[in-house]
């Protein structure tokens, strides 16, 4: 479905260069945010359960690449 893209990258220098290296692609940015919050908007209003699922883990989850590590 069109805009539910989740902005990977689109040339092999820029899959090289991104630092998540997650299953589900994490935002590294805001630009990949704002497509994430728009995947999940429409999500919402098509009522997609996975789609919705997939935007909130890519939102939500901690990265390694993006979120430096807690120490307790």
């Amino acid at each position: 479905m069109p805009g539910t893209e989740a902005g990977q990258p689109r040339t092999a220098e820029e899959t090289i260069n991104r630092p998540c290296n997650c299953v589900i692609a994490h935002v590294q940015n805001a630009d990949e945010r704002a497509q994430v919050q728009a995947a999940l908007d429409n999500a919402l209003k098509t009522n997609d359960a996975h789609a919705v699922l997939v935007a909130c883990m890519q939102l939500m989850q901690p990265c390694p690449a993006r979120d430096e590590p807690v120490t307790r």
